[in-house]
């Protein structure tokens, strides 16, 4: 395994920094040697030297539930310390060593961006080391006198967090992917928790320029729970089917209920999107998603990842309609 050091020091570094009560955090392979690892000064390090002999009680559990198709996670307490262990792939295991009074709600949002931006270094898919400091968890810094600190744009340009939903393997990361790298990954991996990536783009017949932070989020059931703290501060969502999979547009509004719910605003700006459309065996028409679309009072557009076909313009659709709210709201 090809280990790349200088960019674990740099990831391991900003977790430390931004995750709350976190004492150390170490990734280990399957044998339970450790890749790497970063702690604070106070944490023994004994209790990361003794990582290896927990990993081996969890390891064969994570590994089936790996194998089962889930992502594989698991949390131990012991006198001093809560441990949480996250599947990063086949190849690793992130493990977090926090303040044994630390809450597993607020840590979890934390170690599953960890753990996917792991699983990008590990592949040697491109990442970058910044994990975002996510409102609502104790961590003060995040915080003044209660309310998220914002680092406004430069006049002229605009900054907005999108969240992607939709159920697993509809396409979510190819979308991002071929939108933000102009190319379609074909070794496709599950997202873990979410996804962060970001573009700047212009917008046509206009002067301005915006900013999406975009927060791909993972759709398998076991995540459900952190994905509400994802929603948070978010300003816009594209909800995303298969137009191959009937089943994966048949929970289109229950996403759509999940993200105006998770982000605390029903007039969120969202899209619903027809992933997939340069497949053969198509079970969704355009008719039945115009008509899903109509229903909900949402625009409706089908796309292909791998072609490129429509994805840039259902971005610049979401930034448009975002910049002309901020028109309206801003006579």
């Amino acid at each position: 395994m090809s280990i790349d050091r200088e960019r674990f020091s740099a990831l391991l570094k900003w977790f430390m920094k931004t995750a709350p009560r976190v004492d150390a955090v170490v990734i280990v392979d399957r044998q339970g040697l450790t890749i790497a690892s970063e702690s604070n000064t106070q944490i023994d390090e004994d209790v990361i030297g003794g990582v290896s002999t927990v990993v081996d009680q969890v390891l064969h559990r994570i590994t089936q539930e790996f194998k089962s198709g889930k992502f594989g996670t698991g949390s131990f307490d012991t006198e001093k310390n809560r441990l949480i262990f996250v599947e990063t792939g086949p190849q690793a295991i992130l493990v977090t060593i926090a303040d044994a009074m630390a809450s597993i709600d607020e840590l979890y949002p934390y170690v599953y961006i960890m753990a996917e931006k792991v699983a990008r270094i590990l592949d040697g898919r491109p990442v970058s080391p910044v994990i975002p400091l996510i409102l609502g968890t104790s961590s003060e810094t995040s915080m003044e006198k209660g309310k998220l600190v914002k680092i406004e744009p430069a006049s002229g340009s605009y900054a907005y967090k999108v969240v992607l939903g939709g159920e697993g393997a509809v396409g979510k990361t190819s979308l991002v992917f071929t939108f933000v790298e102009g190319k379609f990954e074909t070794d496709y991996k599950s997202t873990i928790g979410t996804s962060i990536m970001k573009k700047e783009l212009a917008i046509r017949g206009s002067d301005a320029t915006v900013r999406l932070i975009i927060w791909d989020l993972a759709g398998q059931d076991q995540f459900k729970r952190v994905r509400q703290t994802y929603y948070q501060n978010a300003e816009a969502g594209i909800i995303v089917f298969d137009v191959t999979r009937r089943d994966t547009f048949q929970t289109v509004e229950k996403w759509v209920e999940e993200t105006q719910r998770g982000s605390g605003k029903p007039d969120i700006k969202l899209l619903i999107v027809g992933n997939k459309i340069d497949l053969p065996n198509r079970q969704v028409t355009y008719e039945e998603g115009l008509a899903l679309s109509k229903k909900l009072g949402l625009s409706y557009v089908e796309t292909s990842a791998k072609t490129g076909d429509m994805v840039n313009d259902a971005f610049e659709m979401l930034a448009l309609a975002l910049i002309k709210t901020l028109s309206l709201t801003t006579v």
